[in-house]
């Protein structure tokens, strides 16, 4: 990107929350934590912070439920900085025994912390209704006591195991060249050994009832999360999958901010996404409502699926999301960070490489015909989950599951 002023430089590594033992859960999330406490050549988080921020940059990390990354954006003429940071970040963290200790109370706050956000709290009990035992349905954070048991032994053992080039990616975007790129790639990383790497539990998509969860919390909103098991990322099918979620929920024009917000005054929040995994995915709708307007949420949100199921998309609404697609797909990659995620997660998520114009061709094949079979497929009573976090008691859920059944 020569027209760039930045560089940005993303870490990606094949190594998230699905890939933990349960006794381990959260242990990627406190690695990503550990890895900024200090290396020998800079010795603590403050060292760190202010190589990058000093020379006008930012660096971050973060974990999800298949991969952890470390992410830098700096002025371009500071590349060969920035990247010796977080390859040193990588390679040299030192992991001390007293770091584990103030990192582990650290981490047990952020836990109480989304534990006291309801619209985040509503996702965790819906990925735990979802996928139950699963890795899956286990917070990335893990939880007080498995963080709490976490030995230092424990993170290097997890760390020789999937800190290993072959489940790397390294991802560089702005006003570089690719040789120079290289050339540091191969200077810090050519002693990295490779290594045989875990592979994750799959997950099936057999749901045979209705699931349904109540978490009292006295609060001035209800707020609901629907989930439905839908195809994996590596599916063929899955832009047939991202376009229905934005007829649905992506947007001021979609089809459930319109009913829901705007001709019944439901929500002020509402809208759909999808968690894609390797092997399956949700298909999640969030709305966050006044208590006493549960029941008609639900019912509406029931109904605006059977419509889409039963042939009333018409092609001017599907092109108008075509567009909205590309669109947004397109102003994304201006960013030369979101660039560099782009990029990394097609290689470590896909495995393959991916072009602008090879993903809007793939949009534009898909046909209407296309999305209510979508909609058929992943709207069906037998894989309909429900979270509901507010005032209600655990006894309300006979109610709201007969109401599932009766409408789903």
């Amino acid at each position: 990107m020569p027209y760039m002023k930045s560089v940005a430089i993303v870490f990606g590594i094949g190594a998230g929350s699905r890939y933990e033992a349960q006794k381990y859960q959260g242990i990627s999330h406190l690695i990503e934590h550990m890895l900024f406490k200090g290396t020998n050549k800079r010795k603590s988080t403050l060292e760190i912070s202010q190589v990058i921020e000093g020379i006008g940059g930012e660096i971050n990390a973060s974990t999800s439920k298949e991969t952890t990354h470390l992410y830098t954006k700096v002025p371009q003429e500071q590349f060969k900085i920035a990247f010796d940071v977080l390859a040193d970040i990588i390679l040299n963290s030192l992991m001390r025994e007293e770091d584990l200790h103030k990192e582990k109370n650290v981490i047990i706050e952020e836990i109480k912390k989304y534990q006291d956000i309801p619209e985040e709290l509503v996702e965790i009990l819906l990925d735990r209704i979802m996928w139950k035992n699963h890795p899956l349905g286990r917070p990335v954070l893990g939880n007080e006591k498995s963080v709490i048991n976490m030995q230092r032994e424990d993170i290097l053992s997890y760390i020789n195991k999937f800190y290993r080039p072959n489940n790397l990616v390294i991802s560089v975007a702005g006003n570089i060249k690719t040789a120079e790129v290289i050339l540091q790639v191969e200077k810090y990383f050519k002693i990295m050994e490779k290594g045989k790497v875990k592979n994750y539990l799959p997950a099936k998509g057999n749901q045979k009832n209705t699931q349904i969860g109540i978490k009292f919390k006295k609060s001035n909103q209800t707020h609901l999360s629907f989930g439905f098991p839908g195809i994996s990322r590596l599916d063929p099918d899955k832009y047939s999958a991202d376009l229905l979620d934005i007829i649905l929920g992506s947007g001021l024009s979609s089809r459930l901010f319109q009913e829901i917000r705007v001709k019944k005054s439901l929500a002020y929040d509402v809208h759909s996404f999808i968690q894609y995994f390797n092997d399956i995915s949700s298909f999640n709708i969030y709305a966050g409502i006044d208590s006493s307007k549960l029941r008609e949420t639900i019912q509406t949100i029931l109904e605006e699926l059977n419509k889409i199921k039963n042939n009333n998309l018409k092609k001017d609404e599907l092109r108008k999301a075509k567009e909205m697609y590309k669109g947004a797909l397109s102003l994304s990659l201006e960013s030369t960070l979101s660039r560099a995620f782009w990029l990394g997660n097609r290689m470590l998520l896909y495995g393959r490489p991916s072009t602008f114009d090879e993903i809007k061709e793939k949009i534009e094949e898909v046909k209407v015909k296309d999305i209510q079979k979508m909609a058929q497929n992943i709207f069906t009573k037998d894989k309909i989950n429900l979270s509901i976090v507010g005032p209600f008691k655990e006894k309300n859920k006979k109610e709201y599951s007969s109401l599932l059944q009766e409408l789903g």
